[in-house]
């Protein structure tokens, strides 16, 4: 049975669950090094290649719909736990709208002098 990107979807499918990605990387690396030894012998049918590039093609999607990359503590800033709002003295004032205008006004005055 050639290695193809029908196949390498079936077996995907079937071993689904029950694949980690060492093993993933793994046939990754042989798909690989099957496509250097045609290339190498010159000995490829066109098919066969065009094959494994698919194949190949199908474990890397994989890989990237499934992997988390990995995050080094180091990397990250140290986490803030702290309230946002540091005295909350209650709800905000329900306003009419000249108490509004007002306020606004008084900041206008207060940013400007």
């Amino acid at each position: 049975m050639s290695t193809n990107g029908e196949s390498a979807r079936k077996w995907l499918e079937e071993n689904k669950g029950k694949i980690q990605e060492p093993r993933i990387l793994q046939i990754k690396d042989n798909l690989l090094k099957k496509l250097q030894q045609s290339e190498e012998q010159e000995t490829d049918t066109s098919e066969e290649y065009e094959g494994l590039l698919e194949a190949l093609e199908v474990m890397e999607s994989w890989l990237i719909e499934n992997t988390v990359p990995e995050v080094v503590q180091n990397d990250l800033p140290p986490l803030d736990a702290s309230p946002l709002v540091q005295d909350a003295a209650g709800e905000a004032p329900i306003l009419s709208k000249e108490e509004k205008q007002q306020r606004f006004q008084a900041l206008l005055e207060s940013s400007k002098g």
